[in-house]
């Protein structure tokens, strides 16, 4: 039986908010995204231009 619950896109694909990472972390544009946007990881954008992590997110 199938548990009647949602989850958002980025549960489903494995990333999460519970630590704060470096761009380093990130295994790629998609979780270094998440955590900018859902997360609120401001300093993966150091140049406030909305794309973080600029070496991995071209």
């Amino acid at each position: 039986m199938r548990a009647n619950y949602t989850t958002s896109p980025a549960e489903a694909d494995g990333f999460s908010c519970a630590a704060r990472k470096t761009c380093g972390q990130m295994t790629n544009c998609a979780e270094a995204r998440f955590q900018l946007e859902q997360c609120g990881n401001r300093r993966l954008d150091r140049d406030g231009d909305g794309v973080p992590c600029e070496s991995i997110c071209r």
